[in-house]
């Protein structure tokens, strides 16, 4: 039980700074997407997409709730969409990403996959979920994930539950 609440503060401390107002849309305007978990629609706003090349490629996409924006989905951590995972190496740019069905990842130690939303009843992590690019057009990119997510609650415990999600995330230089 200790070790889970010692993940559920480290996912709550990577969760604010993903979703703080540091990852600005470099256009000034950012994409939308909808969450569906358990019945329930979540909508975004300002999502974008950085995503890293090389030996270690890497992928984010992230959004802020439009509801309950600037409140906490659970105390202590601001609600919102944190998709992490790895690129395959054959992605060198954003026209390489069209068609990739990317695992998100979830580990606990900063390569995240995680949404929380107000009323949600916890922060979800993913047990087995994937992003499928469907296309790259200038600076957007439009994604769907589907997969199962944990939701853990204040003690690190929770039902793990079927998720999926849509929309279009505007590309952002990496900072």
């Amino acid at each position: 039980m200790h070790r889970n609440l010692s993940v559920i503060m480290m996912v709550a401390t990577l969760l604010t700074a993903g979703c703080s107002g540091s990852g600005a849309v470099d256009s000034g305007q950012g994409g939308s997407a909808r969450v569906e978990l358990a019945g329930e629609a979540y909508e975004l706003r300002d999502v974008g997409m950085t995503f890293g090349t090389g030996e270690d490629a890497w992928f984010r996409i992230d959004g802020e709730p439009v509801k309950g924006a600037g409140q906490d989905c659970v105390p202590g951590l601001s609600a919102g969409l944190g998709l992490y995972g790895d690129l395959p190496a054959s992605v060198s740019a954003p026209s390489d990403l069209a068609g990739q069905r990317l695992r998100i990842d979830f580990t606990g130690d900063g390569d995240e996959a995680n949404f929380c939303f107000v009323g949600m009843g916890g922060l979800a992590g993913a047990e087995e979920a994937w992003l499928t690019i469907q296309s790259v057009s200038g600076n957007r990119v439009t994604f769907s994930m589907t997969g199962t997510f944990k939701i853990y609650d204040e003690n690190g415990e929770g039902p793990v539950r079927l998720a999926t999600a849509s929309g279009t995330a505007i590309l952002r230089s990496e900072s």
